[in-house]
């Protein structure tokens, strides 16, 4: 996909959004399904050729983000609509599916797992100042609102920490105190993190340091995490080592090149894919060729 069109997008508005991560959607009993995201551009998916791609970054290498301005400045209709897969817990289990679906490399066959419009992602207003809206921006997986939830996807379940880790470095503890990065009319921000710079709610008044307990009288059962069984094949992470060294490990790679792409497309992907071993600095990596008997 990398070395294909899809890697080389012209501009963030012509582009579609697939989430790579697997998630839950509970209920108010604490029942959940496994989802992934989509976005599809409703304006549609425009690409560059990697020559294209290569002189826009000489030329303009702001391009995407000019594009994405501009077209908001003059009210143009920037618009995704909000796609979901769904998959049911008693369905994730690769020896029926025959693939990992917590891997962040597969996807979910949409034949299997429709896609289904819930919402739409709007762009309609650039940013007032770029420190406080942009530069200030926390972005993080481990930032969920009640009724979404992680999975044992095991790269979502690191960056719940990694992201969040960084950007108590960068910006500090009370980052959800920033608006940019408060769920709008949440009212609720990381309530045991106590103290620190800047730190302006009083740390939720009588609150107790600690959650659950018996004194705290803001304390929000309903965001606590539904359980889930994570002893089996089903969930676990044995699902992660289904694939080594099987054959069926290169089935949706198969898929995506002999019926997804179009001949052109196969094409610019060899193309692309010898431009760069070009650079690469070792002749054997470099020149294809059969190991000795």
């Amino acid at each position: 996909m990398f070395f294909s069109d899809h890697g080389t997008p012209k501009g963030w508005r012509f582009n579609h959004g697939y989430g790579c991560h697997t998630f839950k959607w509970v209920n108010a009993e604490g029942k959940f399904v496994y989802i992934k995201y989509h976005f599809i551009a409703k304006h549609g998916q425009k690409q560059f050729t990697q020559e294209q791609a290569t002189q826009m970054c000489g030329e303009d290498p702001d391009y995407s983000k000019r594009d994405l301005w501009e077209a908001i400045e003059k009210g143009e209709e920037i618009e995704w609509t909000a796609m979901v897969q769904v998959m049911e817990p008693q369905d994730a289990d690769p020896e029926k599916l025959g693939f990992d679906p917590f891997d962040v490399t597969k996807i979910w066959p949409r034949a299997q797992f429709p896609m289904q419009e819930f919402g739409r992602l709007v762009l309609n207003k650039n940013p007032e100042n770029f420190h406080r809206d942009v530069e200030q921006a926390a972005f993080s997986p481990g930032s969920m609102v009640p009724g979404i939830e992680d999975s044992p996807d095991p790269l979502l379940q690191f960056r719940m920490f990694f992201y969040r880790d960084a950007q108590y470095h960068r910006i500090g503890v009370n980052l959800h105190q920033v608006p940019v990065n408060c769920p709008f009319m949440a009212k609720q921000f990381a309530t045991l993190n106590f103290d620190g710079q800047m730190r302006v709610d009083a740390n939720h008044a009588g609150n107790k340091q600690y959650a659950p307990n018996s004194f705290a009288h803001k304390f929000r059962p309903d965001v606590a995490e539904a359980p889930y069984v994570v002893s089996d094949n089903v969930v676990s992470r044995k699902s992660h080592y289904y694939h080594e060294g099987k054959k069926s490990e290169y089935d949706q790679a198969r898929e995506l090149w002999s019926r997804v792409f179009t001949d052109q497309q196969r094409k610019n992907t060899i193309k692309n894919t010898g431009n760069m071993l070009k650079f690469v600095g070792y002749s054997d990596i470099q020149v294809s060729h059969n190991p000795p008997l």
